[in-house]
Parts: structure tokens; sequence; C-alpha cells
């Protein structure tokens, strides 16, 4: 009986580190961002800003708004406005799930959403949107945080909207405007985790055009105080992400911590 239980322990382990290392995976390759129609705003004009929910650039499926906790954006003079993502009419040719921003100010933007934080666990069931303690045959369980910012402009660039430090979970603050930058600049970033600079962790960035799957022209870890320096290799809009992921001690309730972060921006 002993040494059935053991083996039946075993076998429990051996099945937790096996769906880990495939099911965490899959989970990085999902990727939330906000795109605009337009980077370059007028003053009064109507930007459109974008949620979407992909594996790679450009190709990507709608987001959810219902899944979101945040949407907001700052203007150039640092005030914030919340706003609520819509659903285009279905029978346009593009259907996609964005919003409408009245542009009053010149200066640059910082459109931002974040994502309600769930559980997702893997059963012999399929997956459920729930914790290990919500159910009774979990085998692996993962608790997921992203956010996501776009930066933009009307008319010129200019204010401090960009480097706005909003207190999400896991959070890369540009430490330049991103509006300014041409092809053979660097956009230095430094990266917070839960409020401290995070060292020794992998920023990838890309841009629209260089490949429709996972794959990045650039990656480079953040040094000790938290800084990452991306380097602009030509115009575009970029897409720059900063994952992470924390095994839990206790396992309780759930595995692993997924979070994600994911800024773009157009470069001239």
């Amino acid at each position: 009986m002993k040494k059935e239980k053991e083996k039946r322990r075993w076998l429990q382990g051996c099945i937790l580190i096996i769906s880990l290392l495939i099911f965490a995976p899959q989970a990085s390759a999902h990727n939330l961002w906000l795109g605009l129609d337009h980077y370059d705003q007028r003053k009064g004009d109507t930007a459109k800003v974008f949620l979407y929910m992909g594996h790679s650039l450009p190709f990507s499926d709608l987001g959810r708004p219902e899944k979101m906790k945040d949407f907001f954006y700052v203007e150039p003079t640092g005030k914030k406005k919340n706003f609520i993502l819509k659903k285009y009419d279905p029978k346009s040719f593009f259907n996609e799930v964005g919003v409408d921003l009245n542009i009053r100010e010149k200066g640059t933007y910082l459109a931002v959403a974040a994502m309600k934080p769930l559980f997702v666990s893997k059963t012999p069931e399929g997956n459920k949107r729930k914790s290990k303690k919500e159910l009774s045959n979990a085998i692996s369980c993962r608790h997921v945080e992203f956010f996501t910012k776009a930066v933009f402009y009307a008319g010129k660039p200019g204010g401090s909207a960009y480097n706005t430090v909003l207190g999400h979970a896991i959070e890369m603050i540009p430490q330049k405007d991103p509006c300014l930058l041409k092809a053979g600049d660097h956009l230095p970033l430094k990266v917070f985790f839960k409020g401290k600079p995070l060292a020794g962790e992998l920023v990838y960035a890309t841009y629209v055009g260089f490949s429709t799957r996972a794959e990045y022209p650039f990656t480079a870890r953040t040094d000790a105080d938290g800084i990452v320096n991306i380097r602009i290799t030509q115009p575009g809009i970029w897409w720059v992400k900063i994952p992470l992921k924390k095994i839990r001690e206790d396992k309780s309730e759930c595995d692993v911590d997924q979070y994600a972060a994911i800024l773009t921006f157009e470069v001239k």
C-alpha cells in the first residue's frame, strides 16, 4: 500500500512538471495589446483605439472588453480619463473592439488597459477558470495578469504622460518620449515588478512586418536597476514585451503566477 501511494505521488509530480513545461509556454504565447488607427493624430481628431489578443503581429483575435478591469488614457497634462471599449458594427468590413477618443490637446498621450486577474487550471476535462482550491482534480494552475499601453501624440509630441507610473504588478516606464524616436535611436525603459526595479529579465521587441511568428529582432535583459535599452532599427509600429513567471512556493491554490506588459508606439 505504501509503495502504491509513493508511486501515485511520483506520477502526480511527473504530470505536474510536464504540464507546467507544456502548458506555460502556450500561455506565454498569448499577448494583450492596444493599437491605434494612427499614432500621429491631429488636435480635434477622433482617435480609434483597439484592443487585441493574439500570438504575433499583425494577426490577432479581438480582445474581450468584459475581461478587462481598467481602460483609461492619460492626457499630455497628466490628467487621467476613463473610457469604455465598444464593439464596432459587425456588418462593417473591420469588426474590431475599440473606442473613439476625442483629442482636445496637443502633445503625447498614453492609452492603458489592464486585464482582470484570473486563474486557469488544467484538468482531465480541459482548462477551467478556477484555482486548485476550487477544483478537486486540478493537474496544474496558473494565475494570469496582463497589462498594456500605447503611446501616441496629437500635433506634436510633448508632456509627461508617456512616463506616468501606474502601479501595475509589472510595468515598463519609457525614460524618453517614444513619439520622438527615429531609426537608429535607443529607447531606455525601466521595468518594475510590484513597485521595485526588475533586474535580469528578458525584454523582447519587434515591429510590424518583421515576422508573423513570435520572433523578435531585439532581446535584452534588464540591468541591476531594471533598465533596458531598446535598439530601434527602423521606422514602423513597435511592440515591446516583458513576460514574467514566478513559481509559487505554496502551491495549494496555484502553481505559477504569470505576468506580461506590452507597450506599442510608432517610429517615424
